[in-house]
């Protein structure tokens, strides 16, 4: 049996911010590198659009009726990008109405849009090799390997340590 630690999956978050995407994967998702489809990627882009027309100039809604018209919409489209994405993904949908909690969505089965799973699997791909990355260079420094002095030259690319105590 998995623990709910093993079978959390990468969240794709879902809200407009002026990033001419509402995808979001810690970073805005440039909707030519989604792989979904175009039909979902207009509506997409007339919702947001949908979303700052709804907007006075100090930023509240016009209306409470245009407010929990985006929050149905964002429900629908949400639940479109995780069945394109499949089971492997949660879509996370944040509404800015009023006392709505996010939502999270998931495909209830494979991708019904391989092009964009795949296209989210190289992000998570790079995403996690980033965070390995990170992870290593704390440990190097909880070891003390990255600390102390040291020179570097640019020239030859070439950095040049001091030899620790003890050793010859």
């Amino acid at each position: 049996m998995k623990t709910p630690a093993e079978d959390r999956c990468p969240t794709v978050r879902m809200f407009p911010d002026y990033a001419d995407t509402v995808l979001w994967f810690d970073d805005p998702v440039d909707y030519d590198l989604a792989g979904l489809t175009q039909g979902l990627v207009r509506d997409l882009r007339v919702w947001e659009q949908s979303y700052y027309e709804s907007l006075t100039p100090d930023l509240d809604w016009k209306s409470a009726e245009l407010a929990r018209r985006f929050t149905v919409e964002g429900n629908r489209l949400a639940r479109r990008v995780a069945d394109e994405l499949g089971d492997g993904y949660e879509i996370e949908f944040t509404s800015y109405e009023k006392n709505v909690p996010a939502r999270r969505f998931r495909g209830t089965g494979p991708a019904l849009n391989a092009r964009a799973a795949a296209a989210f699997d190289g992000l998570a791909a790079a995403r996690g090799a980033e965070q390995d990355e990170i992870s290593r260079a704390r440990t190097a420094e909880q070891r003390g390997e990255n600390t102390g002095w040291f020179a570097y030259s640019p020239l030859s690319d070439t950095v040049f340590k001091p030899p620790r105590a003890g050793r010859e």
